[in-house]
């Protein structure tokens, strides 16, 4: 658990509730918080107050920098709010011992040391954290054990993003910064250090996590600094592979390090360092930093600890937790809450004795969060409130009775202490209000003693002041409340409590599931059984994020070692480099029977040559073996034939027979299944499957050199999908054959190092000088499209040819453009893939290292993937794009054709160009700075520097409009029906003071004439949305947004947007909900009441400049200038699935249709991506993991009190 709070902390910095101190030092606090929807984060908040500006603007710039770097290994920073006097940095909560706890034990857990492959992940862990931050020019600066959190997921970094500008200045008396045993040489001296000082971190991290002692030991600072100068520590106890790196890295002199990335580069075995893409670099670290042991959780979060004090209660005590918790709640009139100390004898004085006892068992069992000080119990850690779902649902639900008590509750007490004056008692309205709150049988908290007799003594005033017949109806009604307040605890005792609890557990198993996102099968479990338990926003959301991210998890029990795989019939055949071959149960996940024989096991594993197929009806197994290469001597081969092509029924799991092919390399079913293609030794041939004979062979063309076992062979040798075509690629040239007929195909006249078919044999992808072509193999044309790849991959076409996987990014083979990816974090090299169905793409991957076994991995390709052909205008750069309000039609302005401005109208759904080139207006006096298309996308409106405004429609230019703002238009819209066009104002730039005006004026499309000046600002307007009837208009002006009534021209009222300048603007089709985009920020607002709902949403890592909700209002698209889109669920303001990328600039416009999502950036690029939920998402999770929750993995995530359920029972297993 965190320290408790101390004296003086706050309870909450800005929105987030501070649940214990983590740690404390020279740079500031950092706390154990939760946000307002309860997700637990990290808070650290800086010694403000010890900062200059200058300073402040500093680290702000430096965090800011550091919010950019990829969260594959370090916590990613969430917020930042650098303002004095209270500057704050917030960052991702990772669940996970640090790695000072997990080698020095901790509590009840054992000393850990880390070795063979835990340590070197733990090393490409945080080698790759430390390549990503100083790609982000930022220096840790305080690297140590305590900084390294042992996640799900593997190692991540912590408190970095602002440590180098801290440290500028003395945080110490000594004049360091830092951790004295794991501060580099250059440091001691008074050096300012550099990312060098990061690296020799490491070093001593490794030597630390290795042997449980500090490299450099020593107890004052000045023997510490010695031995770090001088003394060259025992690396004994590090393995051969990591010795040379460690010693490397604390090399006293700074200049004798390695980089980061070199180090990463080196433990990976991945030849990319900084003279690559380091990208590339980073994310192949991140794919093999996951520890093979099993993940520890750390400290429990604060609302487990609550509702496991909850379900310890007997259900008559569970009834009355909310009247105790209720009570520390002060709620504000802003809505805001805060807390307050309770007197025990305000909690205890009951009418009932038996409550006051009963209240008295519920404070014990939440000893740890409730203290008593001085005859008042006060909240230990107040974020309780936030972290607590159960308590966050009685929160909200008592929300207006808060306010009700709260002022009961005060005047109950000054009535007491003025010795229960009549003038005290409540009268008017107060009493109305009060009477009316304690008569309702739906609250959940009750009244005690004293404040049920300040309602009698109210009542009595009453009475003497009122006639007789009021009296005595007021009489009845007091005795009613008051007999229903003295039982109401009974009442409520009787009250079942597994419905809240059910909730409560649904809340905390969804939360749970997004800390999986590494590990998919456990996080479809978890979001599978909070499902099952009950239904929450919290729960679906929880669900569909699993089911909409591509990475459909791992075959974690697979036991041998896999080099390749086939696919058919719902049936996955996996070659193991011990020469067996084992098949599994693709929907089930589970292996049938035990592996079969190839070819006898033997020591040096990597000789092994193992190709696998399928029949497409599952039923027979064909499997080629060899080890080596074929001989290079005079030797027939016949009489070497080292190596067999077996066949196997695997419904008798019996082998049906050999084919004798000498040094089988591939295997390859036709679609019926009759006939297999091989290549071996002797060339390519084509076998009948029942009578095992020879049907056509096909030699390899001369010079052809046939080494499936070398690395460095430049020739070679594949088949189609479908078995029928036979391609052999060498310098010389791409030769094709016709198995079926027999046929040799021309020859194509390119070199080709590594070839891949499509399925039908008509296409051809080639690698050749880092560029994959593709060719038509009938033709012999070279198709346009190019992919750019630097080293030879895997390529595997889909199953209908039209796309191709490289690694495991999606390439359209028509235009050459990326159409997607299914990379989720996993950068190993796919050494072998296979198409299950049109769907499901199943992998091996590994590192080609010895010490780690290869994963056998499940993807989902089609889900949450755009079309592979976007749309890409024609025209130079740059372009501005100006979408309709319904996304099917696109304007395009491009500035720079020959000498002439241009316009272009697209059809976004057929790709077809609709009109254009257009010339610009004649009459105009600038270019276009901002353009929009109608409805229809039949016409278009234009706006320059000047404010003119033109319509073209009709093939024809119409305007300038009378009336414009005269300063630049920023931005435009068309009304739903396309008859109105909004238009916002800016700056009028051509003066010598510029001057904003940021007027919003509504025209008629039809007329050109100014329908209203609707409002003027002295800010710009930033953003224009219609509501989608056309009644209402929204505008971003500054951090403001006003809302106009389009027929009235009334205005309807004004939001404060809290997270600054509004950048973008939509509307839920029914008009209710507003969202608002700001600085990495999303806010929803009720229109009708005009009050936030819930709070901020934060995930892009720069400004949101474009908004879109989909029909049904609960689901929410965003795109951002950090060139990515993503999804939201509307109602827990939760992210869905993984983020859609592909987009070269910032993501500027968004429309939903049906269940496609259309995205444009800033070069006019259109993408659309399928968004389809699937119909049932708790057996879409439970496919994904493929079986149930264990039981011991129930009692491990699920609170002790809701007993086992089969969550993903089989079909006819009772539920």
């Amino acid at each position: 658990m965190p320290d408790p709070l101390e004296p003086g902390d706050p309870e909450r910095i800005g929105e987030f509730w501070l649940s214990g101190r983590l740690g404390a030092g020279g740079q500031g606090v950092v706390y154990d918080a939760y946000g307002p929807d309860g997700a637990r984060v990290a808070v650290k908040v800086l010694h403000g107050a010890q900062e200059s500006p200058k300073e402040l603007q500093a680290m702000a710039a430096e965090a800011r920098a550091a919010q950019r770097v990829a969260s594959f290994c370090t916590a990613r920073i969430l917020q930042v709010r650098l303002e004095p006097p209270r500057p704050y940095i917030v960052s991702e909560h990772i669940d996970g011992l640090s790695l000072q706890a997990a080698v020095r034990g901790t509590g009840d857990r054992p000393e850990r040391r880390f070795t063979g492959d835990d340590l070197h992940r733990l090393g490409i862990g945080i080698a790759t954290a430390l390549t990503a931050i100083h790609r982000a020019k930022v220096v840790h600066r305080d690297l140590k054990p305590g900084n390294v959190l042992l996640g799900p997921d593997g190692p991540r970094l912590i408190d970095f993003g602002i440590a180098r500008v801290l440290d500028t200045r003395s945080a110490t008396q000594s004049g360091f910064a830092g951790t004295l045993p794991y501060m580099a040489p250059e440091v001691y001296a008074g050096r300012p250090a550099g990312a060098e000082a990061d690296v020799f971190a490491w070093g001593a991290i490794m030597v630390f996590a290795a042997t449980g002692e500090h490299a450099f030991k020593g107890f004052t600072l000045p023997e510490i600094a010695h031995r770090v100068r001088t003394h060259e520590p025992d690396l004994d106890a590090l393995p051969g592979t990591l010795r040379p790196l460690v010693a490397a890295a604390l090399a006293k002199d700074p200049m004798a390090r390695p980089p980061a990335s070199a180090v990463l580069s080196a433990l990976t075995r991945d030849p990319r360092d900084d003279s690559g893409d380091p990208a590339d670099l980073v994310a192949a670290g991140a794919a093999q930093a996951g520890l093979h042991a099993r993940w520890e959780p750390g400290d429990p979060a604060l609302g487990k600890i609550a509702e496991d004090a909850y379900a310890s209660l007997a259900p008559a005590m569970q009834a009355l937790v909310p009247e105790v918790f209720l009570r520390f709640a002060v709620p504000g009139e802003d809505g805001s809450l805060a807390t307050r100390p309770v007197p025990a004898d305000e909690l205890f004085d009951r009418q009932d004795a038996a409550e006051s006892q009963a209240l008295r068992h519920v404070v014990e069992a939440f000893g740890s969060l409730l203290l008593l000080s001085g005859g008042q119990f006060v909240l230990t850690r107040p974020a309780v409130l936030r972290a607590w779902p159960r308590l966050r649902g009685w929160l909200e639900a008592e929300r207006d009775g808060l306010r009700a008590h709260h002022r009961i509750r005060q005047a109950a007490r000054t009535w007491a202490e003025h010795g229960h004056r009549r003038a005290d008692v409540l009268s008017g309205a107060h009493f109305e209000d009060a009477l009316r709150w304690a008569g309702s049988g739906t609250r959940a908290q009750s009244l005690n003693r004293v404040e049920r007799g300040l309602l009698d003594a109210s009542h009595r005033a009453r009475m003497t002041q009122s006639r007789r017949r009021r009296a005595v109806a007021g009489v009845l009604a007091v005795t009613a409340a008051v007999a229903l307040l003295a039982s109401a605890w009974a009442v409520r005792a009787q009250r079942t409590g597994s419905q809240e609890r059910d909730i409560a557990a649904s809340q905390q198993l969804a939360a749970q599931s997004r800390q999986f996102t590494g590990t998919p099968g456990t996080a479809a479990l978890l979001a599978a059984a909070a499902q099952r338990i009950h239904e929450t926003p919290e729960s679906r959301a929880a669900l569909l994020d699993v089911v909409t991210r591509p990475d459909r998890g791992a075959l974690s029990e697979y036991r041998p070692n896999p080099v390749t795989v086939g696919a058919g019939g719902q049936r996955l055949a996996l070659g193991n480099d011990d020469g067996t071959v084992a098949v599994w149960d693709l929907k089930t996940r589970e292996q049938v029977g035990s592996p079969l024989r190839l070819l006898a096991d033997a020591e040096f594993k990597k000789d092994l040559h193992v190709s696998v197929a399928l029949s497409p009806d599952g039923r027979t197994l064909a499997a080629a073996g060899s080890r080596g290469n074929p001989p290079d001597g005079t030797t027939p081969l016949a009489q070497v034939n080292k190596g067999m092509v077996r066949l196997w029924d695997l419904n008798t799991r019996k082998p049906l027979g050999d084919l004798p092919v000498p040094y089988p390399s591939s295997v390859t079913f036709a679609p019926d299944g009759k006939t297999v293609t091989v290549i071996g030794a002797d060339g390519a041939g084509l076998w009948n499957t029942q009578t095992r004979q020879r049907i056509r062979q096909v030699p390899f063309p001369p010079s052809f050199s046939y080494r499936p076992m070398s690395e460095h062979s430049s020739d070679a040798a594949v088949i189609s999908s479908d078995g029928k075509i036979v391609a052999f690629g060498q310098a010389s040239g791409l030769q094709t054959w016709n198995l079926t007929t027999g046929r040799q195909r021309a020859p194509i006249p390119t070199q080709a190092n590594a070839v891949a078919l499509a399925p039908h044999g008509r296409t051809a992808a080639v690698w050749d000088k880092h560029t994959v072509w593709l060719w038509n193999t009938v033709t012999r044309r070279r198709l346009a499209a190019r992919i750019p790849l630097k080293d030879p991959r895997r390529l595997v076409f889909t199953p209908d040819g039209k796309s191709l996987l490289v690694g495991t990014d999606m390439w359209d083979v028509a235009t050459g453009a990326r159409a997607g990816t299914v990379n989720a974090g996993t950068a190993d090299e796919v050494l072998a893939g296979a198409f299950a169905d049109a769907e499901t793409l199943v992998t091996v991957s590994g590192d080609d290292s010895s010490q780690k076994k290869n994963a056998v991995r499940l993807w989902n390709v089609k889900v949450h993937q755009p079309d592979p052909r976007p749309l890409v205008p024609a025209g130079s750069e740059p372009l501005q794009p100006g979408p309709s309000l319904n996304g099917r039609a696109l304007a395009v302005l491009n500035p720079s054709v020959g000498t002439d401005i241009a316009y272009w109208l697209w059809n976004t759904g057929t790709r077809a160009r609709t009109a254009g080139p257009i010339a610009p207006p004649p009459n105009a006096l600038a270019g276009g700075t901002a353009i929009a298309a109608a409805p229809d996308g039949k016409a278009l409106a234009s706006g320059d520097t000047y404010g003119q405004i033109f319509l073209w429609s009709n093939n024809r230019w119409t305007g300038p409009f009378k009336g414009g703002p005269g300063v630049t238009i920023n931005t435009m819209a068309f009304s739903p029906d396309g008859r109105y066009l909004a238009t916002g104002g800016g700056t009028r730039t051509e003066t010598a003071t510029p001057v904003a005006n940021g007027k919003v004026q509504l025209w008629d499309v039809r007329t050109g004439r100014p329908i209203a000046d609707l409002g003027d600002s002295p800010q710009e307007v930033s953003s224009l949305a219609f509501s989608p009837d056309g009644h209402t208009l929204a505008a971003g002006v500054g951090a403001t947004v006003r809302l106009w009534d389009t027929a009235t021209h009334r205005e309807l009222g004004t939001l404060n947007n809290p997270s600054g300048p509004v950048s973008a603007l939509a509307f839920t089709a029914d008009g209710k909900t507003l969202a608002t985009g700001a600085d990495r920020t999303i806010s929803l607002w009720d229109t009708g009441t005009r009050q936030s709902r819930g709070a901020p949403i934060t995930g892009h890592g720069g400004k949101v400049a474009s908004l879109a909700f989909d029909a049904s209002g609960r689901m929410l698209a965003s795109g951002g200038d950090d060139r990515t889109a993503l999804l939201w669920d509307v109602i827990s303001h939760r992210q869905l699935g993984a983020p859609l990328t592909g987009h070269t600039g910032a993501v500027t416009a968004l429309a939903f249709e049906n269940q496609t999502l259309t995205t444009t950036d800033v070069a006019a690029t259109v993408r659309r991506w399928n968004t389809a939920m699937p119909a049932n998402p708790t057996a879409a999770a439970c496919a994904i993991a493929g079986r149930p929750l264990t039981r011991a993995e129930w009692s491990r995530h699920v609170p002790s009190d809701i007993p086992y359920q089969n969550i993903c029972p089989k079909k006819g297993d009772q539920e």
